[in-house]
């Protein structure tokens, strides 16, 4: 098995921060350091149905803190306006990992959209369970089998893996699991395994990242 190093959001659920502890950063398509969170692609993929597009932020925190993500994601029409606004948050974020936010819209939404852009607000976070989680991928004939382990004596929450495949260096499909086994609980000593990319195209690479936060 192949260890994950990486780490991940949680579902679309808005997180409360207070002002004097976040900050907020909004962007268009731009890649660099920005307030301690590095942006390293944005991709538009389309699922294998048609019927949804997910616009994915790959980022890294590098504030030194490790930190929660609440992100804004806009489908901006021709005037400027947006046409559609979705949510998506990271619990917990170690500091120095990667992880990855993502938009998900309608096609049927879509149709006079112009471009996509986002923001991104941070709080610090005490809940971040990275290093009690161990997170292990193996291939099996074009399905990821992906299992988190917790070692530790206390139950994780929201261990989140979210997956990027690549055919030829483009983005061809996008998947998410929660390895949870227990609601979105994964308990002190227990493991969980679940697929990735059982509904996607052929890829040739692929790019996962995880986080586990405290048990809600």
């Amino acid at each position: 098995m192949r260890k994950i190093y990486g780490i991940i959001i949680t579902i679309a659920v808005f997180i409360s921060i207070f002002a004097n502890s976040s900050f907020t950063i909004t962007a268009a398509s731009g890649q660099g350091l920005t307030d301690g969170l590095q942006i390293n692609g944005e991709y538009l993929i389309m699922d294998s149905d048609n019927l949804h597009s997910e616009y994915v932020v790959i980022a890294t925190n590098k504030s030194g803190k490790d930190l929660s993500v609440v992100a804004k994601f806009f489908a901006v029409g021709g005037n400027g306006n947006p046409i559609k606004t979705v949510y998506d948050s990271a619990s917990a974020i170690k500091n120095g990992q990667s992880f990855i936010l993502y938009g998900q819209f309608k096609n049927s939404e879509l149709k006079d959209v112009a471009s996509y852009s986002y923001t991104l607000m941070t709080g610090i976070t005490e809940d971040c369970k990275y290093d009690s989680v161990n997170v292990d991928v193996e291939s099996q004939e074009g399905v990821l089998e992906v299992t988190g382990t917790n070692y530790s004596s206390e139950d994780t929450s929201l261990v989140n893996v979210r997956t990027i495949f690549f055919k030829d260096g483009s983005p061809v499909a996008f998947d998410h699991v929660n390895l949870g086994d227990s609601a979105y609980s994964l308990r002190s000593g227990s493991s969980n395994t679940q697929e990735l990319g059982q509904l996607h195209p052929e890829y040739d690479n692929y790019l996962i990242t995880y986080s586990v936060a405290s048990d809600m």
